[in-house]
């Protein structure tokens, strides 16, 4: 059976593939139930085209609304009717005039199902014959229970019955097969492929009405027309193929039926009440409930108590498009006159039920938008100052208000939109500040300048936001952000500096990101200290707040508060629907996990960034994405992808925000290929220059830097790099420098205070971050190894090993001759003392260390310090860890230790560390 291009229907298929390898030997029936549209007729082909391929006799029939008795027996018989003289006497004259007249006498009703049953098993004695029965609830009632007849015999004959029918209805005794909807992942793909033309923000409408319905997900995009850049959200046009499938019997209504159905489908509460009223009002007289039994009867609405509701979008559609221009505004009329007591619907309908200016309309839905974006989303908040700017009369508020739905476009990720209201705007007499902010929008989106326009330097923020402090901060946020896009020098990006430093500080987070982003190291410590003080603040539902604030801890190297921070913007810019700030979110969000070491989140947030901007296009950001992709490549072990990723992005875009990016993705990528000398070159770059130019990329670039020194022939010119790093440490608190330089230390230090580093690197907190921890405990083993302290550095590098396989680093869990599954463990008596191993014993056992003193006659200081020793030898920080060590050291447990070697000093991977003195106690 061909069922090829059905997306998510494997299982279906393969039972009609059992039911069809019955044959010839015996036979079977199954019924496909679903909703319209589901795709059961296309399933139904599929049966059709495999029975046809293996040679059998076809017989279809499908459900016509046609009431004459046996007219679908009729044409299902037609291809072997001219066999009927071979039935037994009197059985072919009967079934030919019960098909040829459609009247037969209810005694002899048995008579033509049982000769129709004869004629089909007379068939399948010479060939298998397959039966395809689509939509079995608008047959006939004899030819449906001729069906069910044969249905109930068909296994004991080459006979198999393929019928479909709405859900709801059954065929007795036969067995179901259901059809759902297609998940999200087959949605999208049947989508793409018939959606190419049809721009992005209504390939998400339709997704989200088709509600996973194939046939909507195919015909809505061939139905759907371009009406103005927003015209599309009132609601989706239809075809035929739709209206029948859909709402079939709704031209049949009588008209007080077609009045309540509009109302219903122009409002979206759905209140039967309010229904009934506009209704009313719309006919001219009193349209009660009962007036509905049509339309439940056809399937066209569902009544739940005090509740009208559609079965599917489509048919709110359907109805909405059977209907003039005129009457949808009536309608509209009709429900703002019963919503007297309830402002921002009674305006949302006024808006639409008029065609000139009204400017009292305008006022109201302009004021409405906030009650709409809250409630409802962007997008109708959009459509609302849009429609309000086109009621407006007064061309500088009209151009304010295409300007706030510009503004909203932008933050959806509708570049194209936000191209379109700006310049509309533009072509109106706007107020000082609207101009300000029309290039503020088109400096922070991805809308290209006006030809001739240019944008360098800072702009006088004072003067273009004429008193407006909410402006003057998001221009200089804008300022900052093309500052640092650009790689601006230390002049422009002191004149941001100045320019926040003329603005009141109120604690605003644009304040705050637009500083982090111009200097984030000179300004590091105050940033991290205004961002401390403002924690309090990231528990309110505040998406622009939280963003900004992520922004600002990821620009000075805090990343372990930015993906905290970020997280929760994330959260409440998805339910917004604001995917054009959700998908900027998410790749900072993925930068700073694939730095901590948090590589399946950073994956996730990177796969949903990558969906939106499939849609939503966003060329910058998708050149982002790739510089992040390249990053992640490298860390991972797919050098050869990195590198390509890198090159890239780098010939397709002139952005100086993704030089080191993509310089730190390829000198880690270097690095994995074990090319020090080019991963050294390659990262120099971000760390030797003046401390105050130093970026978030050069703080990640410390550890790479000085492995990649280390193995190579530049220790001593890492050295001095480490110098200005430290006076930068100075500077600055950031966290992403300070938890590296330890590490840095301790690699490049002599052999005699080498150790003792490596301790103080290990012995942070290192909760947050694995992938520092996991890289410092190699690097420490591969120390103790050219010590020639094999049996340490096996416990230590095992650790390591672990914890970046937990990360997903399988490339650096095997680069070096860290310990493997065969490799020999060593002994606790090769780790510790005799003493020790007493002591370590004792307390895996589960004793205090003043129960140890009094079992040894020593006192808990003594205990404590052998504890404190022996903790660091067999790679552990805390007391619980010690059980599994012990047994999987243990040389009695060596024989059975194959299986969990790979968990030897760290269960779980990565710990949370704590001061080993904390430890023992």
């Amino acid at each position: 059976m061909d069922g090829a291009g059905l997306l998510g229907r494997d299982e279906q298929l393969r039972v009609l593939q059992e039911l069809m390898g019955r044959l010839p030997g015996s036979g079977g029936v199954v019924t496909l139930q679903g909703g319209p549209g589901v795709g059961k007729t296309a399933l139904l082909r599929a049966a059709a085209e495999g029975a046809r391929t293996a040679g059998w006799q076809m017989l279809e029939v499908a459900g016509r609304f046609d009431d004459t008795p046996f007219s679908g027996l009729r044409e299902l018989l037609r291809p072997v009717i001219d066999t009927a003289d071979a039935l037994p006497p009197g059985q072919g004259e009967i079934l030919r005039a019960a098909l040829e007249t459609g009247s037969v006498s209810p005694q002899e009703t048995f008579k033509v199902t049982l000769a129709a049953f004869n004629l089909i098993t007379m068939r399948a004695a010479e060939q298998p014959v397959v039966l395809i029965v689509d939509d079995v609830q608008w047959l006939d009632r004899p030819t449906r229970d001729v069906l069910a007849f044969i249905a109930r015999r068909a296994s004991g004959n080459p006979i198999v019955m393929v019928a479909a029918l709405r859900r709801g209805r059954t065929l007795p005794e036969v067995p179901v097969l259901e059809v759902p909807v297609l998940d999200e992942p087959s949605a999208r793909s049947l989508l793409a492929r018939h959606a190419a033309k049809v721009p992005a923000c209504v390939r998400e409408l339709i997704l989200a009405e088709a509600l996973g319905n194939p046939l909507a997900l195919v015909e809505l995009p061939a139905a759907w027309r371009p009406a103005g850049p927003s015209g599309s959200w009132a609601h989706l046009p239809v075809n035929s193929a739709l209206t029948r499938a859909f709402a079939s019997g709704l031209s049949e209504l009588p008209a007080p039926a077609r009045d309540a159905l509009l109302v219903a489908a122009v409002d979206h509460v759905g209140d039967l009440s309010e229904i009934l009223a506009a209704a009313s009002v719309l006919a001219g007289r009193a349209v009660t409930v009962d007036v509905l039994d049509g339309a439940v009867a056809a399937s066209l609405t569902r009544l739940d108590r005090t509740m009208l509701r559609f079965p599917h979008p489509v048919v709110r559609f359907a109805v909405l498009d059977a209907e003039t221009p005129a009457r949808r505004q009536a309608a509209h009329a009709a429900m703002a006159q019963v919503l007297a007591g309830q402002p921002d619907r009674r305006t949302w309908h006024r808006a639409q039920s008029v065609d000139g200016p009204d400017d009292e309309i305008a006022d109201e839905l302009a004021d409405a938008q906030a009650s709409l974006l809250r409630r409802h989303g962007v997008v109708p908040a959009i459509w609302a100052l849009e429609r309000s700017a086109q009621l407006t009369t007064d061309p500088a508020t009209r151009g304010h208000r295409l300007l706030q739905a510009a503004e909203h476009a932008y933050g959806l990720g509708r570049t194209r939109l936000a191209r379109y209201l700006i310049d509309e705007a533009e072509r109106l007499e706007l107020r000082d500040a609207d101009r300000a902010k029309a290039w503020w929008l088109r400096d922070v989106s991805d809308v290209d300048p006006r030809p001739g326009e240019t944008r360098t330097g800072v702009p006088d923020i004072a003067e273009l936001s004429a008193g407006d402090p909410d402006l003057a901060l998001d221009l200089l946020l804008s300022s900052a952000i093309r500052a640092h896009r650009t790689g601006a020098g230390a002049v422009p990006r002191a004149a941001v500096v100045a320019a926040a430093e003329r603005l009141t500080d109120t604690g605003d987070p644009r304040h705050i990101a637009a500083l982090a982003l111009a200097e984030p190291v000179l300004r590091g410590r105050v940033l991290f200290d205004r961002l401390s003080s403002n924690e309090t603040a990231w528990y309110f539902p505040d998406a622009d707040g939280l963003r900004l604030s992520g922004m600002a801890a990821h620009a000075i190297g805090d990343p372990v508060r930015a993906v905290d921070l970020l997280s929760r913007a994330e959260t409440i810019l998805r339910a917004q629907g604001r995917l054009g700030l959700l998908s900027e979110t998410l790749l900072t969000e993925a930068s700073d996990r694939l730095l901590l070491g948090d590589w399946p989140r950073a994956g996730h947030v990177t796969e949903e960034a990558r969906r939106i901007l499939a849609e939503t296009g966003q060329p910058a950001v998708i050149a982002s994405l790739t510089g992040t992709d390249a990053v992640a490549a490298a860390l991972r072990g797919q050098p050869e992808r990195a590198v390509e990723l890198a090159e890239t992005v780098a010939a397709a875009w002139q952005r100086a925000d993704l030089v080191p990016t993509l310089r730190l993705a390829r000198g880690m990528a270097r690095l994995g290929e074990g090319r020090y000398a080019e991963a050294y070159q390659e990262l120099k770059p971000l760390l030797d220059q003046s401390h105050e130019d130093l970026r978030w990329q050069g703080f990640a670039a410390v550890m790479p830097l000085v492995m990649a020194a280390d193995r190579g022939s530049s220790r001593y010119e890492a050295a001095r790099i480490l110098a200005v790093l430290e006076e930068a440490a100075r500077v600055t608190p950031a966290p992403l420098l300070h938890v590296q330089l330890p590490y840095a230390r301790a690699v490049l230090a002599a052999d005699a205070v080498a150790e003792e580093l490596y301790m103080i690197a290990l012995g942070q907190d290192l909760a947050r971050w694995p992938l520092v921890r996991a890289r410092t405990e190699y690097a420490y083993g591969q120390w103790l190894r050219r010590h020639r302290q094999a049996a340490r550095s096996r416990a230590m590098l095992l650790s390591a090993r672990t914890a970046f396989e937990f990360i997903g680093a399988s490339d650096w869990a095997a680069r070096g001759a860290g310990p493997t599954a065969d490799s020999p463990l060593p002994s606790v008596k090769e780790l510790l003392s005799p003493q020790e191993t007493l002591i370590a014993r004792l307390a895996a056992e589960g004793l205090s260390n003043r129960e140890i003193a009094g079992r040894l006659h020593l006192s808990h200081r003594t205990i404590a310090a052998h504890l404190y020793r022996a903790f660091p030898k067999l790679g552990i920080t805390s007391r619980s860890e010690l059980v599994p060590l012990l047994k999987l050291l243990e040389p009695a447990a060596s024989g059975a230790a194959t299986g969990v070697r790979r968990t030897a000093a760290g269960v779980e991977g990565i710990r949370q560390t704590t001061q080993a003195a904390e430890g023992v106690e």
